[in-house]
């Protein structure tokens, strides 16, 4: 059993890992070689609406690209000082949007072969989710914030070469990425021990007494299911009963969303080690809960939404 724990853990590592180092190092070379603040300049506005730091507008283009890596940088950027506690939360939120991005494009070949055009409602769904929570993020970072002064942080750092840019960057990353390393390693081989004890099986046959169940229709309570084994369970079972005309567009919509917020708690298995190895521990739990509450407020109210207006 904690054999099966233990792969499980690794093989989730190797995943994760590589783009969060290569977040790590890329962010301390533009730091060295003085490019932070001509990057961060291309989503100066965004920042700047929310009081933000310009030099976090490299983050916000990066997440387009790697969420892990994006959120790497505003890590790099907490540790070494340059922003405070609320500002690293506010800032992981902000990246929601290209988050969004990235994972409708991943799902994008799946979810419309399986799903066809219900497939494309439903990712605008997703990257409009994503929209709302970056601008409920850039909202309460506007009114909590004070406005920055902006370019100062790196405005007068020496510029270098790349090769001693990345020698200086790879002394500067080390002691960081050991501890992230580390950490989401031990983070990750607890949760997925506690995967085999079976604790988030208990607590999401509790979410699925939730109030929510009552409006999918029956014959899509399998979809919600689905969530509770992978996403993809969850667009096969729903491409299925969308085929046999069991369901209607709307109901395959509605039963999607549902399922995704009943699925958050097993969620939190992967979103642990990420968030806790990414930034500290104590930190990354506040981040991953101020992250879920967001993502299943808005979705509570687009269901809400697609049950009255649909």
């Amino acid at each position: 059993m904690w054999i099966d724990a233990l792969y499980s853990s690794f093989d989730y590592l190797i995943k994760v890992i590589p783009p969060i180092v290569v977040g790590t190092i890329i962010m301390d070379i533009l730091v060295e070689m003085g490019w932070v603040k001509k990057l961060g300049f291309l989503a100066s506005p965004v920042m700047r609406f929310g009081n933000l730091r310009e030099e976090l507008g490299v983050s916000f283009l990066t997440s387009f690209g790697s969420s892990a890596a994006g959120n790497s940088m505003i890590a790099k950027l907490h540790d070494n000082n340059y922003i405070d506690r609320k500002e690293t939360i506010i800032a992981t939120m902000v990246n929601s949007f290209p988050s969004s991005i990235v994972l409708s494009r991943d799902l994008l070949p799946v979810v419309v072969v399986l799903l066809g055009s219900t497939g494309l409602i439903y990712l605008g769904i997703v990257v409009l989710i994503g929209f709302l929570k970056t601008l409920m993020a850039l909202v309460a970072a506007r009114v909590l914030l004070e406005p920055k002064p902006y370019g100062e942080i790196h405005a007068n750092i020496e510029k270098v070469p790349f090769m001693q840019a990345l020698e200086k960057a790879s002394k500067r990353s080390g002691k960081s990425l050991k501890k992230i390393v580390l950490t989401m390693a031990v983070v990750s081989i607890i949760v997925f021990q506690l995967m085999e004890t079976g604790i988030f099986d208990w607590v999401s046959s509790l979410m699925s007494n939730s109030f929510l169940i009552g409006y999918v229709p029956a014959e899509g309570l399998p979809i919600v299911a689905g969530w509770f084994a992978s996403n993809i369970a969850a667009y096969t079972i729903a491409g299925n009963l969308l085929t046999a005309e069991m369901l209607t567009p709307k109901d395959v919509i509605l039963a999607l969303i549902v399922g995704r917020i009943l699925a958050s708690v097993p969620r939190i298995k992967s979103m642990l080690p990420y968030y806790a190895g990414i930034f500290s521990p104590r930190l990354g739990v506040k981040i991953m809960f101020v992250s879920l509450m967001m993502q299943n407020g808005i979705m509570v109210g687009i269901v809400a939404f697609i049950i009255m207006f649909w």
